[in-house]
């Protein structure tokens, strides 16, 4: 059986430290690699995770794990503006190891395999999920035979395989390999956890919406479920290895509203007591009190919309498929249960003027969220709006390590809107938001109550809120 070293590139957080509340960003395993290396333990294969974000000194810690575990493969899996660091890291495995196989994995890497294969450092590409692919892989098969993967071909190309059919039951996926993380090491700030240390985990694949700046579109439109069962089993092994908080990471944890329904019952009825939160937003459309209410019953503590914009036009511009009035009825109805809200905004979408994005800023100071924020709207290459940028020749730049949410260079041209004015209202947005005397004065009293001030206080001098 053969070894695979699985690893997270030293930036895959540090990427985002340019948000204008940083404070607000888990320190957590990453689900992707711990369910790569469960699939490949459970079918016989040695697999360790080597998670560079957290050591001090990552590169030599990265040549350490490969010299005393001598992988024959080394797995990566990361983001568009990680491609750089992730080359070099795959480089360095093939300084260290001659022979190894270096295999690169992610929604980048899935849209654009030529582009991560040129220059030799990789040797093969994972397209969409990777459980099965994987486990194939490291068993030695010719990589023609296998599905769903690209490699370069002999003559100059590359070879894309027959892509490889979804897994349609999720309840078959092996149990993440959580044990091959030292947990001490994860240390979240308390705006983002309730505990430490906190743990990430799916309950469904795919997304059932097409929204035109979306990039996270690999597992397909068609939505996926763990069955409740499997997800409060998967929940207590969680808590029982050693995590103390689990944020649930779907796309949209409320697309069958029912089994989610179902969901917070079971750990209601199996006395769970250990606190979760949906950072990652929750559908509008799909949510009524009686989720809210059984959720915050079942220690449910925050839950996160992606609202995007505060201007019925623009969310149609963008295919978002909501409303102004019901964000609004989604968000009252998750304050009313007592949940923490988080709102997620997007300044300089299609068809954005300083008018619409002024409005975002008013809408977003007229709900009752706990937490807001704005990211800078980016053509990520894997979305619709990439495309459409491109073929109308908007796109600046395809150096993607400039490719953050946060970041200070334009690589788009927007149809109507500066960059230096795009980033203008960003800043505001947050400054607008967090220093109201009204919200400062609300957690104020919360922090009291909960015990957090002096750790609120220091989190706001820390905090970049201006560049």
């Amino acid at each position: 059986m053969s070894r695979t070293l699985l690893v997270n590139p030293p930036s895959a957080i540090g990427v985002y430290d340019r948000s204008r509340i940083r404070v607000a960003i888990t320190s957590a395993p990453f689900i992707t690699l711990a369910s790569l290396a469960g699939a490949l333990l459970e079918s016989g294969h040695e697999a360790e995770i080597a998670d560079l974000m957290i050591e001090g000194r990552p590169l030599e810690a990265y040549r350490r794990r490969l010299r005393e575990f001598r992988p024959d493969y080394v797995g990566i899996t990361f983001t568009t503006p990680l491609c750089s660091e992730a080359r070099a890291l795959a480089a360095t495995a093939r300084e260290e190891l001659p022979d190894v196989v270096t295999i690169a994995g992610g929604v980048h890497a899935t849209t654009l395999p030529e582009e991560v294969l040129a220059g030799g450092a990789f040797d093969l590409v994972v397209l969409g999920e990777g459980e099965r692919t994987i486990v194939e892989i490291c068993s030695g098969r010719n990589p023609a035979s296998i599905d769903g993967i690209a490699f370069p071909d002999p003559a100059g190309g590359v070879v894309r395989t027959r892509p490889r059919a979804l897994i349609e039951n999720l309840d078959d996926l092996p149990l993440p390999a959580w044990q091959l993380h030292d947990l001490k090491y994860y240390r979240s700030p308390h705006i983002a956890s309730r505990r430490n240390p906190v743990g990430y985990m799916e309950t469904n694949r795919g997304c059932n919406h097409y929204c035109l700046y979306c990039s996270q579109n690999v597992f397909g439109h068609s939505v996926r479920s763990k069955s409740p069962e499997r997800v409060v089993s998967e929940m207590e092994r969680m808590i029982a290895m050693g995590f103390r908080d689990i944020h649930i990471k779907d796309n949209n944890f409320t697309a069958d509203i029912e089994r989610a329904k179902e969901v917070c019952r079971l750990l209601v009825e199996r006395g769970f007591s250990s606190p979760w939160a949906l950072p990652t937003g929750v559908n509008v459309h799909d949510v009524d009190q009686e989720f809210f209410d059984i959720a915050r019953k079942a220690g449910c503590y925050q839950v996160a919309f992606g609202i995007e914009s505060g201007v019925d036009e623009i969310l149609q511009r963008v295919n978002k498929r909501q409303t102004t009035d019901v964000v609004r009825n989604a968000v009252t109805m998750a304050h009313r249960s007592g949940l923490e809200t988080v709102g997620f905004f997007m300044m300089g979408l299609p068809g954005e003027t300083e008018e619409t994005m002024r409005a975002t800023i008013e809408f977003a100071k007229s709900l009752p969220l706990t937490y807001a924020k704005a990211s800078m709207t980016l053509p990520f290459p894997s979305s619709a709006l990439y495309r459409l940028a491109r073929n109308e020749g908007r796109i600046l730049s395809e150096d993607w390590d400039r490719y953050n949410f946060h970041c200070t260079s334009e690589v788009w041209k927007h149809e109507n809107l500066s960059w230096p004015v795009i980033q203008k209202y960003y800043t505001a947005f947050h400054r607008e938001f967090y220093f109201r005397p009204s919200y400062i004065a609300r957690r104020f009293v919360r922090d009291l109550r909960m015990g957090q001030l002096f750790a609120d206080i220091s989190a706001v001098l820390s905090n970049r809120w201006s560049d």
